[in-house]
């Protein structure tokens, strides 16, 4: 069936292509160049060689006659069609025109393929300045394309045989075996991949690279070219040439524009040209003005996303055998496997300059910690204090600290933890006090999902998240009885499941408890466990309060305005003598933690360049005269530490007016452990 559309003119011009297409897509492209004559069929000494079985050995030729090209059967079995139509005789061929021989199709075309502009036309010389020296394609084919390596996919069928690579596939009688070449091409492509994947420089990569072409494939030039920077949605990234190879005096020149912003597209395959001398258009000429290019491969460096990350280019020279489809085969796959090793170096740089980066900042974070675990105190009970962590941090014991509300409890805990060998480990605090038994149990052990109403996914306890680490329990006093015994039995190495779980699961967990409790006291009167009591106390650090510390109380003052100055950005020197005095007498119910929200507040409401007397809020009971001491009940020695403190909190909410949270505020801590107390005390004198 004829075409449609109106036929176009013939070719009038000498350089045209034949563009091959195989299984719907663009397969070669021949290059007609008179007085060539060109045949096609299955022998392979056709210049275009068809290997199907409906094509004769001889089927066609074009020839260039009466300036024109024209198209003739050559006696072939199922005949030669032109636009369809099966022809009789000879036919002048138009722009566009389709040929079929056997199942190929071939468009006679006045342009090549992937080229923006037609062939015809003058061609603008380029000089061979070191910028740009280019490819060198002359004048006729290109005859195979190629997006991946049949050696890297398993399926090698080569349409011809290749040429072997310097000192493989060579037999015997010296001919050529296709499966030699590429059981060695397989095997050295093993081998090349192998020493990339141990480079770890971009430029040793590419050196390796060359080497193994130059080893593998008779090229009389070679460049490498790589991506520069990123692309954008406007624009393709700047590809740069890195490195060059070259035989004899012959200098490497770059592809032209054309070529390269072809194989750049993100359909382009790789190209093999072959009987292009002389073709201006895809050609830079030499230093003598010559066009000595007879083939040249053009492979383009994708990555898995399809990014363009640069290309290989060969050539070789008018004289010399050509670069064939298994050369091509082969670049292919070393394009792929070089590409793979480019992207793994790019990402090992990345997570090498991401690690860098988390040193560091674990570094800074552990310098911070430091400051913050560091055990501030001259005194002799907190010399015995650091040297007790000293011997009990290294063990695996179980550790009960004690002491006041605000001492620092938890902070002896994290000393503990860092001066361990689980110091690489997680550290993980929780207040015992601050949820109900139902709460505690799932935040200590986790629930599965469906547990409880609210359970909407399985979540893991603090014993798992402090797995090969430690576990701080504050106020483990506050513990429902039914808990410690579950507690009690992971302390003695039993695993445990989850609220609503069978799965067993064990934790290698260091505990470290803390409370301001008599846990003595409290075994007595049945509210808390005996067993449990002698499993923590392996080994007790008690924590002087701050009262007791001596001129401790200055020493954590000044870190204090050292630590604030710096966050807020002030200048205030010290502390006046009145204030001093004032520090020193006061006797710190809230203990360190009081210390530091009285520092902070003197910090923020200050614009002098020292602390005096009236920027310390301090609460009036224990910071009064003797007498004042005296008439408040508290001077008697025969008063418990625990009415003390009750005695205590009540005189500071009665100045502050019933007020609970300016009240905590003084006394130094938090609202919902002053609402315990408080309710702790209406409990006992029921």
């Amino acid at each position: 069936m004829a075409k449609s559309s109106p036929p176009a003119e013939p070719v009038g011009m000498a350089r045209a292509y034949l563009v091959l297409r195989s299984s719907g897509r663009w397969s070669d492209v021949f290059r007609l160049s008179p007085p060539v004559e060109v045949v096609i069929g299955r022998a392979s000494s056709n210049q275009i060689v068809i290997r199907d079985q409906q094509a004769s050995r001889h089927h066609a030729k074009i020839f260039w006659t009466d300036s024109t090209w024209v198209l003739s059967d050559l006696g072939s079995v199922n005949g030669t069609f032109l636009n369809q139509n099966r022809i009789e005789d000879h036919q002048v061929l138009r722009d566009g025109d389709t040929i079929q021989v056997g199942g190929c199709e071939i468009t006679f075309s006045s342009q090549i393929p992937g080229l923006s502009h037609p062939v015809d036309g003058p061609v603008q010389s380029v000089s061979n300045s070191d910028d740009q020296m280019t490819l060198e394609i002359d004048a006729g084919t290109i005859t195979e394309r190629r997006r991946h390596s049949a050696y890297l996919s398993g399926e090698l069928n080569l349409v011809s045989k290749p040429k072997p690579p310097v000192g493989m596939g060579v037999n015997a009688s010296g001919s050529r075996d296709t499966g030699s070449i590429a059981s060695d091409a397989s095997h050295r492509l093993l081998q090349l991949a192998f020493q990339l994947a141990r480079s770890d420089e971009a430029a040793k990569v590419i050196e390796l690279v060359l080497d193994d072409l130059s080893q593998c494939i008779r090229f009389d030039s070679a460049g490498l070219y790589l991506a520069q920077g990123k692309a954008t949605e406007s624009a393709r990234a700047e590809i740069a040439l890195v490195s060059t190879r070259q035989s004899g005096s012959r200098s490497y020149r770059r592809p032209p524009e054309s070529l390269t912003s072809a194989v750049a597209s993100p359909e382009a395959d790789a190209i093999l040209a072959r009987n292009v001398l002389g073709d201006p258009e895809v050609a830079i000429e030499n230093s003598h003005g010559e066009l000595d290019v007879e083939s040249v491969i053009l492979a383009p460096l994708r990555d898995r996303h399809g990014q363009h990350r640069g290309m290989i280019h060969l050539t070789t020279a008018a004289g010399n055998p050509p670069l064939n489809l298994g050369d091509l085969e082969y670049v292919v796959a070393v394009g792929e496997i070089l590409t793979a090793s480019l992207v793994n170096l790019a990402d090992r740089r990345k997570l090498a300059k991401s690690l860098r980066k988390t040193k560091q900042q674990v570094k800074d974070l552990q310098r911070r910690l430091g400051d913050k675990v560091r055990i501030l105190g001259n005194s002799e009970p907190m010399q015995e204090l650091v040297e007790k962590v000293g011997l009990a941090a290294p063990t695996s014991a179980t550790v009960l600290v004690r002491g006041e509300s605000g001492v620092g409890k938890e902070l002896v805990a994290a000393a503990i933890h860092h001066a361990s060998d689980r110091s690489e480990g997680p550290l993980i605090c929780m207040n015992c006090a601050a949820l109900s038994p139902t709460l505690l149990e799932s935040e200590l052990f986790g629930h599965e999902k469906g547990a409880f109403t609210g359970a909407t996914e399985r979540t893991c306890g603090k014993f798992e998240l402090a797995d090969g680490g430690t576990l701080m329990l504050d106020e483990i006093g506050e513990m429902d009885l039914d808990i410690q015994a579950k507690f009690l039995r992971v302390l003695e190495g039993h695993p445990f499941e989850r609220v609503g779980g069978q799965e067993a699961i064990r934790a290698n967990v260091r505990v470290v408890a803390a409370t301001n409790r008599d846990l003595r006291q409290m075994v007595q009167e049945n509210k808390f466990r005996q067993d449990l009591y002698y499993r923590l106390h392996v080994v007790e650090l008690v924590i002087p309060p701050l009262r007791k510390r001596g001129r401790d109380c200055l020493l954590i003052a000044e870190h204090f305005l050292q630590q604030f100055n710096h966050q807020m950005g002030r200048k205030i020197t010290g502390f006046t003598e009145e204030a001093t005095q004032k520090l020193l007498s006061y006797q710190w119910p809230g203990n360190v933690r009081e210390l530091r929200n009285v520092i902070e507040r003197a910090v923020v409401l200050n614009t002098k360049s020292v602390i005096e007397l009236s920027d310390l809020t301090l609460a009036p009971v224990l910071g009064g005269s003797s007498d004042q001491v005296a008439m408040s009940g508290l001077s008697s020695p025969e008063i418990s530490l625990a009415e003390l403190e009750k005695r205590h909190i009540d005189r500071v909410l009665q100045y502050t007016d019933g007020n609970k949270s300016r009240a905590a505020s003084i006394l130094g801590i938090e609202r919902s452990t002053l609402d315990r107390k408080l309710k702790r005390y209406q409990q006992e004198d029921t």
